[in-house]
């Protein structure tokens, strides 16, 4: 059995806040030559790089009074929730929050870095030579910021890569969507402008049937499934291989192991699957002894100071 592909998942967000650049460029560092990050929309119609459209959780907004008149009620994966949402700023107004740690009790190393970075756009991370050579998967987020602007979002997806040189400079993508319907919209849209890519549909839940596997190894290069699946039903990672569909699994977290770090990777690893979206990847990778020497220390050892990570490396 090969090794599976180890994904940077929103970076290496065990160590810095996750969707910046500094996660991004840590990443790298460490060993991957893949990295995955999430898509959300502007007022002004920009592509920014978010977890979700509320903005919270992951950006220090709530503690900026200028932007207090804009807090106000609205859905979150189905949820009524009430906090500042992508939609209603532009990109310059964005520009000026900095990251924070969605989940700080969980990432307390990440959380030590909250306030210090920028939110990047689209077209920041295309334009960063860090991404030379590597690939991106890019799961464009559903929810209200899709609806409350007049625009089509996998579009604007392919105008940003069609203007980043991307072939040239070997970049590599894999197009991604919980949302079915915008993964076909990226896909008609990056097709119209002969942009070269891979299609794989993230999946929720704990099963899948067979026959919707066939149907989806019609339409896509691949699904990603997450853990419950995995362990629920690992069979399915055999059946959609069997079907020329790599399976991704997400998402890899140490502090989920109930044994050894060890253990919990192995348990992974054995269903086969052909990559593996990792919080840590550079244990993921020293644990598959692949990992390169990556000249940066991941932050684990609290005696080094790992805080000087160029985004731009």
């Amino acid at each position: 059995m090969s090794n599976p592909l180890v994904i940077g998942h929103r970076g290496a967000c065990g160590y810095r806040p996750e969707n910046t650049l500094e996660s991004f460029a840590l990443a790298f560092q460490q060993g991957v030559t893949t990295i995955e990050f999430d898509l959300v929309l502007t007022k002004d119609a920009a592509l920014v790089i978010r977890h979700e459209n509320e903005l919270s959780r992951t950006t220090d907004i709530s503690s900026r009074p200028e932007f207090a008149d804009l807090a106000r009620w609205g859905e979150l994966e189905g949820e009524s929730v009430e906090g500042w949402f992508s939609e209603d700023l532009t990109l310059a107004q964005i520009k000026s929050l900095r990251a924070i740690e969605r989940m700080p009790v969980r990432r307390p190393l990440s959380a030590t870095c909250d306030g210090q970075f920028e939110i990047p756009s689209f077209g920041e991370l295309l334009a960063d030579s860090m991404v030379e050579g590597k690939t991106l998967i890019v799961e464009i987020k559903d929810g209200t910021h899709v609806s409350a602007i007049d625009t089509n979002m996998g579009e604007l997806v392919a105008n940003e890569i069609a203007v980043s040189r991307y072939a040239e400079r070997n970049i590599n993508f894999v197009i991604e969507s919980f949302s079915i319907e915008l993964l076909r919209q990226a896909k008609i849209a990056l097709v119209a402008h002969d942009i070269s890519a891979k299609y794989f549909l993230p999946i929720d839940g704990d099963s899948i049937t067979y026959a919707e596997i066939e149907s989806l190894a019609q339409e896509f290069d691949g699904i990603s499934i997450g853990m419950p699946m995995l362990r629920e039903s690992p069979q399915v990672v055999e059946q959609a291989q069997r079907l020329a569909l790599p399976v991704y699994v997400f998402t890899a977290r140490t502090e989920n192991a109930k044994e050894s770090v060890a253990k919990y990777f192995d348990s992974i690893i054995s269903c086969g699957v052909d990559g593996i979206f990792a919080d840590q990847p550079d244990l993921l990778l020293r644990h598959l002894g692949s990992a390169e020497s990556p000249g940066v220390d991941s932050g684990l050892d609290p005696g080094v100071d790992s805080g000087n990570v160029s985004p731009h490396a």
